[in-house]
C-alpha cells in the first residue's frame, strides 16, 4: 500500500565517519562556561593566530537551552553536528522549538556582516551541558575552530547519568564572511572528530539500496495489456533519471545514468536528497546498533545488502534529506512505477479510459535528516492501494518477473530499482 500523504519519519540514521581537521591554527581565545556572562568576546582580531589565517573581528557565543536539530545525526559515528546560518531564513527549520532568547539571537544578527554557526555535540551526564570554542580562524573562506563539550558541574555537585546534547550558537563577524565551516569537536567522552556543514547524513549508510548489481535475469519482450482501451499512466519525467540521489523541486542533480538508461553506471548521490528501496532482506531496525554500544558511546552497524522481491513481499521507498538545509519536493503522489522491457522502461499502471491524471502543484519542505516514506506490497493491488488515483488505476497485465523501478518526478526525477522473481 502506498502512503501518499506526507509521512514524516525522522530517523536517527547513522552519519558517516569524518576526516581530520585542516587549516586550524593555535590560539587562546576561549569562549564557554568560564567566559563572561553574556558569552561575548569583543575581539580585537588577535587570538594568537599566524599570518596565514584571519581571526573574526567579533564573536559572540550563546549556549542554547536544548538541541534543535532533532535526531538528524547519530552520536555513535560522529562527534556532533553543525550548520552555517548565512541568512535568517536559513534558521527557520531549527527554530520551531527554540526559546525566545535563541530566536532573538538569530534575528538580531546583521547578516550583511556576520554568520551564525550552530553546533551540537553529546555528553554522558546532565552536567555536560555547554560547549566551548577556541582557535576560531577563517582561511580561504572556511571557518575553523576547536569545540569541546564542557562538564559544568560545581564542586560536590551530583550529575545524573544521561545522554545529553549540549548546543550553542556562535556569531562570527568578519570581512569577508566565511562560506563553509570545519570544526574539530571533542565530545563528553573525550573523543574528537571533524564536523563540517556539508550534511547531516552519510548516504552510504542509509538503510536500503539504490538498485541491484548487474543485469536482470529476466527482461520481458513487452508489457502489453489485452484490455481494449487501456490507457497507461504517462511517464511524466523526461529523459534520464538520477539514480538514488539529486535535488528537489528545480534541483540540479546529475543524471547518473547509462546512455540507454538501463542501469550499470555508478549511483548518483549528488544533491540534498537520497532515495532508497528497503526490502525484507535489507531491513534494519531504527534502533540497530544500540545493543552494541560501548560505554564510551561509540558503536554502530553496517549498511544492508538488497535481495530480490517475491510475490506478496512488502517493501518501502524512503526519501531522505541528507543535507543541512531544508529541501523542497512536489507531493508524494508524483511517481512512476515501471518495468524494464526489451522496448525500454514501461509504466505498469493505467486505466480503462478514465484519464487524464491531475496532480496538485505544491512544494513540500523536507527538513535535514527527515525521511518521507512510500509503502508497497508486491502484488497488483498492493502497488495501487492508497496511492494516487487508486480509484481508477490498476496494473495490467499481471506482474512479470524482471527489474522494476520507482521514479519520483516530484523531485529531480529520482529513481531506485529492484528485481522481482514472481
Amino acid at each position: 500500500m502506498t502512503e501518499i500523504t506526507r509521512r514524516l519519519a525522522i530517523r536517527s540514521v547513522v552519519a558517516g565517519s569524518v576526516g581530520a581537521l585542516a587549516g586550524c591554527t593555535g590560539g587562546d581565545g576561549s569562549d564557554g562556561p568560564g567566559s563572561d556572562g553574556d558569552g561575548t568576546d569583543g575581539g580585537d582580531g588577535d587570538d594568537g593566530t599566524d599570518g596565514d589565517a584571519d581571526a573574526p573581528t567579533e564573536r559572540t557565543v550563546l549556549q542554547v537551552e536544548s538541541p534543535l536539530s532533532g535526531p538528524a545525526w547519530d552520536r555513535r559515528s560522529r562527534r556532533g553536528f553543525c550548520t552555517r546560518i548565512a541568512a535568517e531564513e536559513d534558521a527557520t527549520w531549527l527554530l520551531d522549538d527554540a526559546s525566545e532568547e535563541t530566536r532573538t539571537f538569530v534575528s538580531e544578527t546583521d547578516f550583511e556582516r556576520a554568520v551564525v554557526v550552530y553546533v551540537e555535540s553529546v555528553g554522558p551526564t546532565t552536567c555536560h551541558s555547554a560547549l566551548s570554542f577556541e582557535d576560531i580562524t577563517i582561511e580561504d573562506g572556511t571557518l575553523t575552530a576547536s569545540v569541546r563539550v564542557e562538564d559544568t558541574a560545581a564542586v560536590d555537585e551530583g550529575c545524573g547519568q544521561a545522554i545529553t546534547y549540549p548546543a550553542a550558537m556562535v556569531r562570527i563577524e568578519s570581512d569577508p564572511r566565511p562560506v563553509s565551516v570545519r570544526l574539530q569537536v571533542t565530545d563528553g567522552w573525550g573523543e574528537t572528530g571533524t564536523v563540517c556543514d556539508d550534511g547531516v547524513v552519510d548516504p552510504d549508510v542509509l538503510p536500503g539500496v539504490v538498485r541491484p548489481d548487474g543485469e536482470p535475469t529476466a527482461i520481458p519482450a513487452s508489457f502489453d495489456c489485452e484490455t481494449e482501451g487501456f490507457e497507461r499512466h504517462p511517464q511524466v519525467y523526461e529523459g534520464a533519471v538520477n539514480w538514488g540521489g539529486g535535488g528537489g523541486v528545480g534541483g540540479d542533480g546529475d543524471d547518473g545514468s547509462d546512455a540507454d538508461d538501463a542501469g550499470s553506471d555508478d549511483d548518483d548521490d549528488a544533491g540534498p536528497l537520497a532515495l532508497r528501496i528497503v526490502s525484507p532482506d535489507d531491513e534494519r531496525s531504527d534502533s540497530a546498533g544500540d545493543e552494541m554500544e560501548d560505554e564510551d558511546g561509540t558503536g554502530g552497524d553496517t549498511a544492508p545488502v538488497a535481495g530480490p522481491l517475491a510475490r506478496g513481499d512488502p517493501f518501502r521507498i524512503e526519501l531522505t534529506n541528507v543535507s543541512d538545509r531544508p529541501a523542497h519536493i512536489g507531493n508524494q503522489g508524483k511517481y512512476n512505477l515501471e518495468l524494464r522491457t526489451e522496448a525500454g522502461w514501461t509504466e505498469i499502471r493505467g486505466t480503462d479510459g478514465e484519464g487524464p491524471f491531475g496532480y496538485t502543484d505544491e512544494a513540500i519542505g523536507v527538513d535535514p535528516g527527515e525521511s518521507l516514506t512510500w509503502e508497497f506490497e508486491m502484488t497488483e493491488s498492493g502497488l495501487i492501494e492508497g496511492g494516487p488515483h487508486a480509484d481508477v488505476l490498476r496494473v495490467c497485465p499481471d506482474l512479470a518477473a524482471g527489474r522494476y523501478r520507482f521514479v519520483f518526478w516530484g523531485g529531480d526525477d529520482l529513481a531506485v530499482a529492484f528485481d522481482y522473481v514472481g
